[in-house]
């Protein structure tokens, strides 16, 4: 090269070497400056470089989908032979009440496995007008099994169903809905019209939210605006740690179907009556 000695050339390539080993030592910055050949300054204005196999790219995606596989094969569709619609009551705020044409469509609710011997949690407005309640898990070629109805619970809209199922269900891990924040990012699993195991996200909008629906005060609801339409009642509200932490049972629209504000009771609400039922 013109111009540059041969003894220069070997600096030069020692240089480069300790840049390549160490370069957070060479990397400075202020607000009049910038220096990267600085090898023996005594502070450094950099983190330096960490190199640790425990470092990882966080995607918000993958956390969702992670979160939604562990649960996602608990939940299941609930279906009968015959139903009648049931009476509004007054108000916006209605439970996503299931219909003739629900059924059609393969299915008038949804339910959380609790156990893996065939216990089912679902909310009691989905049964109560229907005749000959049946469940089909996930994945299971849409065979139904014939429900027994266990217990039901009107003032939590809860029941508790069990089906003779030939192998052990994938039981759902059941998280404290008293952990959940305002603000914290939910999914919402279910059957809306019928589409089996449906995943929706958002967040909590309120922790503590009293409703009243066709005379009884529901208390402490969980407020989301993750979309929960009809046939979306009974399934699970999900933690990002992939645990129940509600169930789907409720909206707020004047039209009958979804218009972003969803609620459902906090899981804690019903440990009290798993703990009764499922032995």
């Amino acid at each position: 090269m013109v111009g540059i000695t041969w003894k220069e050339m070997i600096t030069i390539s020692t240089n480069l070497v300790d840049i390549l080993k160490d370069p957070s030592q060479y990397l400075y910055h202020d607000s009049h400056q910038t220096n990267i050949l600085e090898p023996n300054r005594d502070i450094r204005h950099t983190a330096g470089l960490i190199s640790d196999p425990n470092i990882q790219l966080i995607c918000s995606d993958e956390s969702f989908s992670i979160a939604a596989s562990k649960v996602r094969t608990s939940v299941v569709n609930i279906t009968c032979d015959q139903i009648s619609p049931d009476i509004k009551g007054a108000g916006d705020t209605t439970f996503d009440d299931p219909t003739p044409n629900l059924r059609i469509l393969g299915g008038i609710g949804s339910g959380l496995v609790i156990d893996s011997r065939g216990y089912i949690l679902t909310c009691y407005h989905i049964i109560a007008n229907a005749k000959n309640v049946y469940v089909i898990p996930f994945g299971y070629d849409e065979n139904k099994l014939k429900a027994t109805i266990m217990t039901t619970d009107k003032r939590t809209n809860l029941a508790i169903l069990r089906i003779n199922c030939p192998y052990p269900l994938p039981a759902a891990t059941i998280g404290d809905s008293d952990l959940m924040e305002i603000a914290d990012i939910v999914l919402a699993i279910g059957n809306p019209f019928g589409l089996e195991q449906s995943v929706t996200h958002g967040i909590i909008s309120d922790n503590r939210r009293d409703l009243l629906i066709k005379g009884i005060v529901y208390k402490q609801m969980l407020q989301t605006d993750a979309p929960i339409n009809r046939g979306s009642s009974g399934g699970p509200l999900v933690n990002m740690n992939g645990e129940v932490i509600g169930i789907n049972m409720a909206i707020y629209s004047t039209t009958g179907v979804y218009n972003g504000v969803s609620f459902a009771l906090p899981i804690n609400q019903a440990k009290r009556l798993m703990a009764k039922y499922v032995p």
